[in-house]
């Protein structure tokens, strides 16, 4: 089997369910009803009842990935229009409350909403989450030491949430803001093996701080039931092939680090409060900031390191069949990502419910005109 065989990867997407006038609506439990004899348990409840989350089954390559999601994206929004809903994609919502957002009457929701109070009622964000197969248990600490360094440059590129409760807030990525405010997030720290991360995860719930290894969540982490790595920093993109691109990439950096391994070459491992404050850079500027190379001691801008991170991964996207997934990081290059598309629709029209409509049609492949 080839090395690249192995990687197999999972995407998940959080959609918001909104309504004629592009508010959330709260309408989970009748969508499960009717989504689920099409789309079964790939299609779940999440936190809000304004929120539905989607997930592949285990792919071989990024294309089995973008068919299942274009099919589940278009299966929702057909299961929707006849309430007059839709779906649409982005990190925050432009402009809904989250005090008149309603949590899903589920139990585990209940206990983290006693356990963190306003911190779990104001999580109206949605999140973009790849799993990539690594099934060395060593390998996979490994690999998520080095690919760290690259969270915020994928951050970057996914960024889609310039705005919170009606306001623009100024920066690309507003959804991290309020997910940091959850414990156990953030940049993971080195892990020497797996079992120090056994330990740790082991400790936590022996002193009752956590019940499983779920509620670790880092920007990135050895999942708790499955031999993957889980890449849990980026904005919910809106359009299709900025999830592909990125799911792509994820894909293609695990690769590449275990290639340089197989040839006894390692990354650079850096501390995670130097990573953090890449990280603040991508949220705040997204792909029109500077970000700091490290080994250089310099400023570099983000558009730059974003051609660099396709060049770093140029020698196995052709074995993962993601080469065309991964170039279209030149196209979020060209447009904008989605909170820089939101944010010139804002400009143009003044009107957060004008930025709906384009997250909105973009989610269902619906070509916008260029504001």
């Amino acid at each position: 089997m080839k090395r690249e065989g192995l990687l197999t990867i999972g995407v998940e997407e959080e959609y918001q369910i909104i309504d004629s006038s592009g508010a959330l609506h709260s309408h989970i439990d009748t969508l499960l009803a009717r989504a689920a004899p099409k789309l079964g348990d790939k299609v779940k409840r999440e936190m809000m009842q304004s929120v539905v989350e989607v997930g592949t089954t285990i792919c071989e390559n990024v294309d089995e990935a973008r068919d299942q999601l274009r099919d589940m994206r278009q299966t929702l929004a057909d299961l929707l229009q006849p309430e007059g809903l839709r779906i649409a994609c982005a990190g925050t919502h432009p402009f809904s409350l989250w005090q008149d957002q309603q949590i899903t009457d589920f139990d585990r929701y209940k206990m983290l909403e006693e356990e963190l109070q306003d911190v779990v009622r104001s999580l109206v964000i949605f999140g973009l989450h790849v799993h990539v197969a690594i099934p060395d248990q060593e390998r996979r600490i490994e690999i998520l030491n080095e690919a760290r360094y690259f969270l915020p440059h994928l951050l970057a590129l996914s960024t889609s949430s310039p705005f919170w409760m009606g306001r623009n807030t100024g920066l690309k990525s507003y959804r991290s803001v309020i997910w940091s405010n959850f414990p156990r997030t953030g940049i993971p720290p080195e892990l020497t093996s797996y079992d120090e991360y056994q330990n740790y995860v082991q400790l936590l719930v022996k002193t009752g701080s956590i019940d499983n290894g779920k509620k670790i969540w880092w920007d990135m982490r050895a999942h708790p039931s499955f031999p993957t790595i889980e890449f849990r920093v980026c904005d919910m993109p809106t359009r299709l092939a900025e999830t592909i691109c990125l799911a792509g990439l994820m894909q293609a950096i695990c690769a590449k680090l275990l290639k340089l391994r197989e040839r006894n070459l390692g990354f650079r491992k850096y501390m995670p409060a130097l990573i953090a404050e890449n990280k603040w850079r991508a949220i705040r500027y997204g792909i029109d900031g500077n970000l700091i190379d490290f080994g250089k001691q310099a400023e570099v801008p983000m558009r730059d390191l974003a051609v660099e991170l396709v060049e770093f991964v140029d020698d196995v996207v052709d074995e993962l069949g993601s080469r065309a997934a991964v170039e279209y990081v030149h196209t979020i290059l060209a447009e904008g990502t989605s909170a820089d598309r939101q944010l010139r629709v804002f400009k143009a029209t003044g009107d957060t419910r004008a930025v709906v409509d384009l997250l909105a049609a973009e989610t269902m492949g619906v070509p916008v005109p260029h504001v």
